[in-house]
């Protein structure tokens, strides 16, 4: 059992991904993470700063926002489900919305805090864009836990134009096979896009031609300039 959690930060701000684009959400943002994606934005080199809580320590810590403005409290990361532990203890202390997001890898975590959540962000890793091997097998066995349950999930994939047909297609599988709604996050430098309008266009008409459920949305919260 978990007894306490690292937190890189905690704080509000606007969802910049995904079909909740827009929302004003509680961040908790976890240290640590399973997996080393090329694209990663967020700090996790050893020595950083992060506060060390108790699951009543991090409810107290939370309440000093004004919770009744948030949407929902995102757990964030780095990956989240490397605390599950301590999420067992502390999910159960809060009333809002628990909104997850998560790289979909670590379904055995996943099945043990699953009952407080309500919406699940579940990445799909493109072997082109992060830079992990072998991901579609470790992801269909995520998401065969997470459709056990009455919860809402999408699934987001980081692309740029070195995406492959046969990645495309692993991905519509998997859509298919467990009625997933697609977000297309083309991949970012800073506030700019990584690829062009035409190749976003071209990449997003090989999805929807197979698999209409699905939506190019880019990470907004870095056009507004925001976290």
């Amino acid at each position: 059992m978990e007894s306490k959690t690292k937190i890189k930060e905690i704080f509000t701000s606007i969802q910049g991904e995904g079909p909740y684009i827009g929302v004003n959400q509680l961040f908790i943002r976890f240290c640590g993470c399973n997996l080393d994606c090329s694209y990663c934005d967020t700090e996790i080199e050893a020595g950083i700063r992060y506060l060390e809580l108790n699951p009543e320590e991090l409810k107290s810590h939370i309440q000093t926002f004004n919770l009744k403005s948030v949407h929902s409290i995102s757990l964030t990361g780095g990956e989240p489900l490397l605390w599950a532990d301590f999420l067992v203890n502390f999910l159960p202390l809060v009333e809002n919305k628990i909104y997850l997001e998560t790289n979909s890898t670590l379904n055995t975590e996943l099945e043990k805090i699953i009952d407080f959540v309500d919406i699940i962000a579940a990445d799909i890793k493109l072997p082109s864009s992060s830079g992990i091997e072998n991901s579609f097998a470790t992801h269909d066995e995520f998401f065969k836990s997470a459709k056990k349950y009455d919860k809402e999930i999408f699934a987001k994939i980081v692309f740029d134009e070195n995406i492959l047909n046969d990645e495309i297609s692993q991905c519509i599988k998997l859509a298919e096979k467990y009625d997933l709604p697609l977000i297309l996050q083309p991949k970012m430098n800073g506030d700019e896009l990584n690829i062009s309008t035409q190749k976003i266009i071209e990449i997003f008409n090989k999805f929807i031609s197979v698999y209409p459920d699905t939506r190019v949305i880019p990470q907004v919260h870095k056009f507004l300039q925001v976290l």
